[in-house]
């Protein structure tokens, strides 16, 4: 009797310890979020918001007739898919070089991005670049790698979890979101199609009345066109009903990553960029055919086997090398001018491409 008893005891003072654990672990995270404090890194997180309200005192002016008027000409730097990569820290470093203002992301900066492995690569991330997020404010946004986590888990549960992490590490609660800057609107779009979720499609057209005398930027992962390795199923590569948005209301340039490519055209009006070179391993030129003239792009020549790479300009000879380069992208805007720059690690620049906006 008194063994049962004691047995007894020691399973409700078991139950009794570990539900105390969990409260406490519970409470740390309500503290953690209470106090602004990521509970990945145990720090601030990695928001654009309050460098970007800095930079907004320090440049923008409101004239008499409420419009902003900046005292610098904006820009920024676009660069994506990393994926944890050793090259990683070379292209923050030609970023930096650049001293932008700010800077956009074509996501996958960590190849996992949900469940306890998502957890553990953001602290990596947070090692390899966190300094960099604290110099410039960074807008990231939402790619497939960032939804991806273990495989014991459903695919709703890494989506869920994915955004999780991607919104403690970064301070951000929804990864659909825009901002403005001067004259400048931009609109960042997460993984899931919009042409897929008609509350997305209503949202994004919402977005882009209201931008309508604005520059408009779009940042997104997944491509709308490239020439890259990716199928016809994941990147249409032609018209659809989103582009058309993008035409009818005047977008000035959609970025996107997911193809690790360089790849620059213009669609109908707009200016497409897949700015994908921030040091994961570069994907062949599968669909080159699928290029017009005028466009100019970077990849990897035959299959994913081969070491040949080449760049083709808009005009002029292609360049072939027998190693992969990184590189971002620089824009800089002066009232209707904005001037589109492809940089290496080096400091080389590969394309150079200066439009008028419709503004």
């Amino acid at each position: 009797m008194k063994a049962k008893l004691i047995i007894t005891l020691f399973f409700l003072v078991t139950i009794l310890t570990s539900s105390a654990q969990q409260n406490s672990s519970a409470n740390d995270v309500k503290a953690n979020a209470d106090t602004g404090i990521s509970s990945i890194t145990n720090k601030a997180p990695y928001s654009p918001k309050p460098g970007m309200e800095e930079l907004r005192k320090q440049n923008e002016k409101i004239k008499s007739n409420g419009k902003i008027k900046l005292k610098k000409p904006i820009h920024f730097v676009v660069f994506g898919d990393s994926k944890g990569s050793e090259h990683l820290p070379d292209v923050l470093k030609i970023a930096d070089k650049l001293k932008p203002q700010f800077c956009l992301t074509t996501a996958d900066l960590v190849n996992r991005g949900g469940g306890d492995i998502g957890e553990q690569l953001y602290q990596d991330l947070d090692k390899d670049a966190g300094w960099f997020f604290r110099k410039y404010p960074t807008w990231p946004t939402l790619g497939n790698h960032e939804i991806g986590g273990p495989k014991t888990n459903t695919g709703q549960e890494n989506y869920d979890s994915g955004v999780e992490n991607f919104g403690d590490f970064f301070g951000l609660k929804d990864p659909l979101y825009s901002f403005t800057y001067g004259n400048a609107k931009f609109i960042a779009l997460d993984w899931i199609k919009v042409s897929n979720s008609e509350e997305r499609l209503e949202w994004l057209e919402k977005e882009l009345k209201e931008a309508q005398g604005m520059h408009i930027f779009i940042f997104k992962h997944r491509p709308y066109y490239t020439v890259g390795h990716k199928s016809y199923n994941d990147v249409e590569g032609k018209t659809n009903i989103v582009t058309k948005l993008f035409t009818k209301y005047k977008v000035d340039a959609v970025f996107s990553g997911h193809d690790h490519i360089y790849y620059r055209t213009e669609r109908e009006g707009v200016n497409y960029i897949v700015s994908a070179g921030a040091g994961a391993t570069i994907y062949d030129l599968k669909r080159e055919g699928d290029a017009i003239s005028g466009d100019s792009y970077y990849g990897r020549i035959k299959d994913m086997d081969s070491e040949e790479f080449k760049f083709h300009p808009t005009s002029g000879e292609e360049t072939f090398f027998d190693k992969p380069m990184f590189f971002v992208v620089s824009v800089k805007i002066k009232k209707k001018k904005v001037t589109f720059e492809m940089i290496d690690t080096n400091g080389k620049i590969w394309d150079k491409f200066t439009f008028k906006s419709n503004i």
